[in-house]
């Protein structure tokens, strides 16, 4: 868990993939891969403009939201082209591969674009869904959290603590994120807590989380302020999907 306080909450899970596979070993690492790119999210975020470039649900998109994501893709793909040098594990190995190559054929713009459309889908439907967390119950993860923060030796929690200061990370910042990921791991237990096999559990939440993104209406405010277009966001997302539903089963 010390390893997830930032990583959970900034990168969208449909960049993430195998990322969480990685994060105990990329955290023992000297020099993290890809920490020049989370210090760069860092300060898009903080400096970002929260201008909506489009609406997912009714829930904006921002420039800044933007920004921070594709740099965290970036991220991503060095700590998986870093797992990679270092495993022996060849089903590990295939797997990281099929992302890394599916990441880079799309590009880091759709990739983060996708990951925010898919984010911001889900989240509107935990809300739908009366999933949102109440402010006693964000407030009580963001002190477990900063608790275990300070015990945690993570370059790229400490890069965000840095960028914002410490009582603006926890007091203004990182509410929004753990109200989000209270409200996702609780649409994931409703949909699929009745399954007892963690397997068909996830091709379960495979399958809702293509419904509700393919139900979610899409809106763009700003054409000429997106990175990439939503049809080949939509695209990217298909094929994550099916790539994932095909990891599950081999």
């Amino acid at each position: 868990m010390k390893n997830r306080l930032v990583l959970a909450g900034a990168l969208g899970l449909a960049t993430l993939v195998v990322a969480l596979l990685l994060l105990r070993q990329t955290a023992l690492l000297a020099s993290i891969p890809g920490l020049a790119q989370v210090e760069s999210a860092a300060e898009a975020r903080r400096g970002g403009q929260d201008t909506p470039v489009l609406r997912v649900a009714g829930r904006p998109v921002t420039v800044a939201d933007l920004d921070e994501m594709e740099r965290w893709t970036v991220a991503n793909l060095d700590w998986m082209r870093d797992a990679l040098t270092n495993t022996t594990d060849e089903g590990q190995r295939a797997l990281l591969e099929r992302h890394i190559a599916l990441i880079e054929a799309y590009g880091a713009p759709t990739v983060a674009l996708a990951a925010l459309i898919r984010d911001r889908a889900l989240e509107a439907a935990a809300e739908r869904e009366g999933l949102w967390p109440d402010e006693a119950t964000v407030r009580a993860r963001v002190e477990r959290d900063r608790a275990l923060a300070a015990t945690s030796g993570d370059a790229r929690l400490a890069a965000y603590i840095r960028t914002f200061g410490e009582q603006a990370y926890w007091n203004d910042w990182y509410p929004r994120v753990a109200a989000r990921e209270i409200a996702l791991e609780r649409l994931y237990e409703a949909h699929t807590g009745h399954l007892s096999d963690l397997q068909q559990r996830q091709a379960l939440w495979l399958e809702t989380e293509r419904s509700i993104v393919q139900e979610a209406g899409i809106e763009v405010v700003e054409n000429e302020r997106l990175p990439a277009s939503v049809d080949s966001a939509l695209r990217y997302l298909d094929e994550y999907w099916k790539l994932s539903e095909d990891s599950l089963s081999s």
